[in-house]
């Protein structure tokens, strides 16, 4: 995914007393030069206070996005001088870090290059068309300034008409921006370029919708009315906002991904989106998604996250309450505002469900684990991961959904997750934190259940989710699954015992003409057998296979035959005997019972707000 960028200068000014970095005030001002390069040079400009050396820092990884991803690998053909242009030594101290021997001088001035390629919304891209910033990628800063000032000045292109921030303006100046920290300066993107900008008020704070590549495809002015929505419905449900203004930054750049913010959210799609109604609600729930973290993980964080140690991992056991309860929420919301009806939303969660249910390391990773290990698994997933863990996003949103439903019916749908959310940010936003033997605490205040046996088979352990309290509460059903049509099938044949359609467990791919196995599901057949990711499949018995009839040919078998598969390991002919299986007939699809209580009918409407 190459792109053309453009090179920025960023010049910071400390100024040091002799007792540190009291009242210090960083300054960063960023220019544009050598688009086709992909180079940012980079210059910061510090007045010592009289030290003989300091320290830089670069980020390792972004709040939001739990994974270290060395930011300073970018950082290249790093140099020092004092104010009077003398070469001063200058080391790599840590791997993000540099340091500075400043000897006498009084101000000190580095400079570096930083390469920026890569369209990402944790990272930098700077094209001939816009600018996007992201703190962490961005910003080399002195390590003992963290808590002080920092100013951002944008120095734009004379074709440019925009440097956008949710920071506060300085005296004025749209193109310059002021930070109470360090944190408040990492917490903040800035577009520049020339965005369609498209404002609207709620609850007497500003809004901005700011796209970027819309073209004649994506609807701008009819998008931000679906925000206002959105937006309307979620201070419905924390009862309180937060911020003075906020942006949702939306890059169409046929690029995936959406990161949370104070005040903002980068979010990056194709703009095609838009002309596909299922895809399209999928970028709603996006939306939805980053504006719940405003309250759900910005203001309202686990412990160990309400201090941010940029340079190292931190390990909690609450991504499942921060990540996953917003992901429940997300298309929730989007029901309870309308902009999707009640069917929409129950296929949405239908598709959780499914997800969740065809996923075997469901029954291996606890959501207490995922939550933990997600430095080293969630981000790194690989061929096994669907064997070996789950995605708190993902398990952690259906269990959510399961817990409102216990929460409900405990109380006669007096209470409802929507309070214990309530009541965890106004006691523990802010600053204050929680654990996730706190949230639990609430959650039995609020529901006056114990709930402690839940918590151990669900949260802790790998129990399998039992659906049916739930499903009674409101009305709903897992639909049976229909049978379809064989080729060449009448409808009267279906009324037949159908053929069984046999089933091995396996993903393959086309690579190059190759039949080559991609994943392997465990305890199906293919992993029985000892099938690997990898191996090309040559044959069944003695008839050659390719990727054009491999699916064809599997219907000739029929579950229970034990075949021969001739395949090639790393070139080598090797033969692996296998009993296909049946393939699974689960239906998770949920759908309103056909005859549901007066009360059930209640309870639908009371947790999706619609008729």
């Amino acid at each position: 995914m190459a792109r053309n960028w453009l090179g920025f200068i960023i010049g910071g000014v400390v100024l040091l007393t002799s007792d540190g970095v009291e009242g210090a005030l960083v300054e960063y001002t960023i220019r544009f030069s050598q688009a086709k390069n992909h180079y940012a040079d980079v210059e910061v400009r510090c007045e010592t206070g009289g030290q003989s050396q300091f320290e830089l820092m670069m980020p390792t990884w972004t709040p939001g996005s739990y994974l270290i991803r060395e930011y300073a690998r970018h950082v290249e053909t790093i140099s020092a001088s004092d104010g009077e242009g003398a070469e001063l030594p200058v080391s790599r101290s840590r791997k993000n870090r540099w340091l500075v021997k400043c000897g006498d001088a009084q101000s000190v001035v580095v400079k570096y290059k930083l390469y920026c390629n890569e369209m990402t919304v944790r990272t930098n891209q700077v094209e001939r068309d816009f600018a996007l910033f992201n703190g962490a990628s961005t910003f080399l800063s002195p390590v003992e300034a963290s808590k002080q000032k920092h100013q951002v000045r944008i120095e734009l292109p004379d074709e440019w008409k925009h440097a956008i921030c949710s920071l506060p303006s300085v005296d004025g100046d749209k193109q310059a921006f002021i930070a109470e920290d360090f944190d408040e300066l990492v917490d903040s993107p800035i577009l520049c370029g020339n965005p369609n900008i498209y404002p609207f008020k709620i609850g007497e704070r500003e809004h901005l919708l700011v796209s970027i590549g819309e073209g004649d495809i994506w609807d701008g002015e009819a998008t931000a009315r679906d925000l206002e929505k959105i937006v309307a419905e979620h201070h419905k449900l924390w009862g309180v906002v937060p911020y003075p203004r906020y942006i949702f930054f939306n890059l169409l750049v046929e690029a995936g991904g959406g990161l949370e913010h104070d005040n903002s959210t980068v979010m990056m799609i194709s703009r095609w989106y838009y002309r596909d109604r299922e895809k399209y609600v999928r970028w709603l729930g996006l939306a939805s998604h980053e504006f719940f973290h405003t309250w759900n993980v910005r203001r309202l964080r686990p412990k160990p996250l309400v201090e941010y140690d940029y340079e190292n991992e931190v390990y909690l056991r609450s991504l499942w309450i921060a990540e996953g309860i917003t992901s429940y929420y997300d298309d929730v919301q989007l029901a309870r505002c309308g902009l999707i009806s009640q069917k929409e939303y129950l296929e949405l969660l239908s598709k959780q469900i499914e997800k969740l249910q065809k996923t075997p390391g469901r029954n291996i990773q606890s959501l207490s684990d995922s939550s933990h290990d997600t430095w080293i698994k969630l981000y790194r997933p690989n061929e096994n991961s669907g064997n070996a863990q789950v995605s708190y996003y993902n398990k952690g949103a259906v269990a959510a959904f399961l817990l409102d439903a216990e929460i409900r019916s405990a109380t006669g749908d007096k209470k409802s997750l929507d309070d214990v959310m309530r009541l965890l940010y106004e006691r523990h936003a802010n600053g204050v934190g929680y654990t996730p033997e706190e949230f639990q605490k609430l959650v039995a205040e609020v529901s006056g259940a114990d709930l402690s046996n839940w918590f151990d088979r669900y949260i802790n352990g790998v129990d399998e989710f039992d659906y049916s309290k739930p499903l009674d509460w409101y009305g709903l059903n897992f639909e049976k699954p229909k049978s379809s049509l064989e080729e060449g099938e009448s409808k009267t044949d279906q009324e037949k015992p159908k053929k069984k359609k046999s089933w091995i467990g396996l993903t393959t791919e086309d690579k190059s003409g190759k039949l080559v196995v991609t994943k392997v599901l465990r305890d199906a057949p293919a992993f029985e057998a000892g099938l690997n990711v990898d191996d090309e499949i040559l044959a069944i018995g003695q008839y050659r296979v390719t990727a054009g009839n491999w699916s064809t040919r599997l219907m000739q078998y029929q579950p229970g035959e034990s075949v021969e598969v001739l395949i090639a390991r790393r070139e080598h002919i090797e033969r692996l005997r296998l009993v296909l299986g049946e393939a699974p007939g689960e239906s998770w699809k949920i759908s309103v019972v056909k005859e549901p209580s007066d009360a059930q009918k209640q309870q639908l409407k009371a947790w999706l707000h619609q008729k």
